[in-house]
């Protein structure tokens, strides 16, 4: 699964400790919000918890099945590319790019995929984050994917997009990924538009975001006040859908259910619970540092039926995700 990238917050962004005052824009809700740390802005802390759940996801496992079937399937067979192989006309090579590659895991499934199909493959990557491109690279040179020429970017998406509109040829593809990471972009509905307008004629565009059904999405909209400055845009397939009917865009929705158990969310004094809280809040040490009030509304709405299934002692968080598939 894609990494969420680590962002430092300057001390700009905290707050000062003075009582609040009721002429303030911000609201008094707000101010006690903001008053717990990010975890973006403790990395270790932030990293830690993301691969508890992680652990408890099962992400990399499913993603294994899912790739060598439906992305087989729905998306590798759909790349309509008049590919040369003839070495005397010259080898017409499959352009494709990663939008918040991570740490490789993913995309590298991808690709193990098209290279049965295709044998010159040029993959540009796109991801901020130097260590998880440095996860990526070590993971290239320890693995037997041939035929792919890696070109790893340290640029977000409207950043690349800006300097390859601006270059003389700008450059087209035949695929284009983006796997949770929609959320790390600010205006989602200009990024939908331009990576598909980035197409080649007979490229594909995959999309996969969180179903407006997971809890974890649930959770966000029913708490905006704690992620009101983590710099997401938490969008759900419901506005990935949104977005490309409003445009008038053929696509394929498929859907992949998903759970996680969360069950020691709710033993008193794991250490591992608290991990997953603090992934699902954005918040450190957010059972001791919320309010009792706020730390009971929140555990109860995560194990409500809304967020959570039960299945005999233990809770599942409904963790469902859609992949939007686009051909242009």
């Amino acid at each position: 699964m894609v990494n969420p990238i680590s962002k430092k917050v300057t001390s700009s962004r905290r707050l000062n400790a003075r009582q609040p005052d009721k002429d303030n824009k911000r609201s008094y809700r707000h101010v006690i919000m903001t008053s717990l740390k990010m975890s973006q802005e403790d990395t270790n802390h932030f990293n830690e918890c993301h691969e508890a759940f992680a652990l408890r996801e099962k992400a990399l496992d499913t993603f294994t099945d899912w790739a060598s079937t439906v992305f087989r399937d729905a998306v590798v067979s759909k790349i309509a590319l008049d590919y040369v192989k003839d070495g005397n006309t010259g080898r017409k090579r499959l352009e494709a790019l990663g939008v918040g590659s991570g740490s490789g895991e993913i995309d590298i499934m991808f690709l193990e995929q098209m290279v049965k199909k295709y044998s010159n493959i040029y993959f540009t990557s796109l991801e901020l984050s130097s260590e998880n491109t440095a996860l990526f690279k070590s993971k290239v040179s320890r693995g037997t994917i041939e035929n792919v020429t890696w070109d790893w970017k340290q640029l977000s998406w409207d950043n690349y997009r800006f300097y390859n509109v601006k270059s003389r040829e700008p450059k087209l593809f035949h695929f284009i990924c983006t796997v949770h990471s929609l959320i790390y972009i600010r205006d989602v509905d200009q990024a939908v538009m331009n990576m598909y307008e980035s197409l080649d004629d007979g490229g594909v565009l995959l999309m996969i975001v969180a179903s407006e059904e997971s809890g974890s999405y649930k959770l966000r909209t029913k708490f905006p006040q704690l992620y009101i400055e983590d710099g997401l845009s938490h969008v759900s397939s419901a506005e990935v859908r949104k977005i490309l009917k409003t445009h008038g865009i053929p696509h394929q929705i498929l859907s992949q259910p998903s759970r996680v158990d969360i069950t020691t969310v709710f033993q008193k004094g794991r250490k591992e619970g608290s991990q997953l809280v603090d992934h699902l809040s954005k918040r450190v040490n957010f059972l001791k540092t919320a309010s009792p009030r706020m730390v009971n509304e929140f555990i109860s709405y995560l194990k409500s039926p809304q967020c959570s299934e039960r299945e005999q002692q233990s809770y599942l968080l409904v963790n469902d995700w859609d992949a939007f598939i686009v051909t242009k």
